[in-house]
């Protein structure tokens, strides 16, 4: 997807890499990134969020998703050299954003509809028949143990709009749109380019499940599409690093603690400017700007009571990079009890955990 920006950024393959990048840069031009969303925080009346020390559980997930990091604090050269690009690039995003695909029509049109009880499913099967790539994912979700619970394999639109419903059109829709987004380069990076995906799937189908048990059961939709993009920048960044490898060096591992520190800065500030880039309607924006400023459970309440859409998926995320560790053995029960005091908010996240620990128990 980024191969043209990939080669333009590494164009001077000879430069030596700065390592006092960030100390040269940290107090470089105004970040208009950073303004944009203050005020837009601003406008939504939620008072500054401070900063606290929940980076090492941002960090945990990713070693989880990349594998651990060298056991030591420098850097290598190719690492760092290929992170102070990036984060350059990260700092005035427009040819990233100028790089993405064009929404197609079938998601453009659920997006202008997600608010509409007189949903026009006819208008939006006939864009998917236009789409085979939409298609097929809203087939296959037809097809999931989820939603098709005979043996009958589902073959066309119509009957797997009867399946799903609305709402699981919607779902297809999405899903088959973002999915393109997942990295897929060379073999070797594919598992991890899937991990971040089946992460996304999982945020976006326990939003749905949050909402559902809310008083905001009837926004389900906008819940699962956020849940689904609020990892988006992850993707984004991620492939940008797999493309910049495979442009300098293809043998190289995305574990390095350059790599996950530049994704755990920069990726819910992309994911909103990638959004906005799209035109996504403004309620779904004010979400993912929040995104960028939750740092800790004790700002939740005062988030709730603002905003609790806001609030919903930050939980679902977390919960996904939670249940995740903990299938995968990286933390025990006890620490998700400890979690679900600390680290969570609404009642729907906590009993949603509280059902999850039960079920792997």
């Amino acid at each position: 997807m980024f191969n043209t920006l990939v080669k333009r950024l590494f164009s001077s393959g000879k430069e030596q890499p700065n390592y006092f990048y960030y100390e040269d840069t940290k107090n470089s031009a105004k970040d208009e990134q950073e303004n944009e969303i203050a005020q837009l925080q601003s406008n939504l009346n939620i008072t500054a969020i401070d900063q606290v020390n929940e980076q090492q559980h941002q960090i945990a997930f990713y070693d989880y998703l990349f594998g651990q990091s060298p056991p030591t604090r420098q850097h290598d050269e190719l690492s760092l050299y290929v992170a102070n690009k990036i984060t350059e690039l990260m700092a005035q995003p427009k040819p990233v954003l100028a790089s993405l695909p064009i929404l197609p029509a079938s998601l453009s049109n659920v997006l202008s509809q997600l608010d509409n009880e007189d949903f026009h499913t006819d208008t939006l099967i006939k864009l998917i028949e236009l789409e085979p790539a939409i298609a097929a994912k809203v087939i296959e979700l037809a097809n999931s143990s989820y939603y098709n619970h005979s043996e009958k394999e589902v073959t066309e639109l119509k009957s797997a709009f009867m399946l799903l419903g609305v709402n699981g059109l919607i779902e297809g829709v999405i899903n088959g749109f973002v999915s393109k987004l997942t990295p897929r380069p060379q073999v070797y990076f594919s598992q991890y380019g899937n991990k971040i995906w089946q992460h996304s799937l999982s945020t976006g189908v326990i939003a749905k499940e949050l909402l559902h048990t809310s008083p905001l059961k009837k926004q389900t939709a906008q819940g699962y599409l956020l849940g689904l993009i609020c990892n988006l920048g992850d993707m984004i960044i991620y492939q940008l690093l797999t493309e910049a490898f495979a442009y300098i060096h293809p043998d190289c591992q995305p574990n390095s603690y350059a790599f996950k520190t530049l994704m755990h800065e920069n990726s819910t500030k992309l994911t909103y400017f990638i959004a906005k880039h799209w035109h996504f309607p403004e309620m779904i924006l004010s979400v993912l700007a929040l995104q960028t400023k939750i740092t800790k459970a004790a700002t939740l309440p005062l988030l709730y009571q603002k905003n609790p859409m806001a609030c919903y998926i930050y939980e679902a995320n977390l919960l996904s990079e939670l249940i995740i560790r903990y299938q995968h053995q990286a933390i025990d029960s006890s620490y998700l009890e400890q979690a679900k005091d600390r680290l969570i908010y609404s009642e729907q996240a906590k009993c949603y955990l509280t059902k999850a620990i039960e079920e792997q128990d």
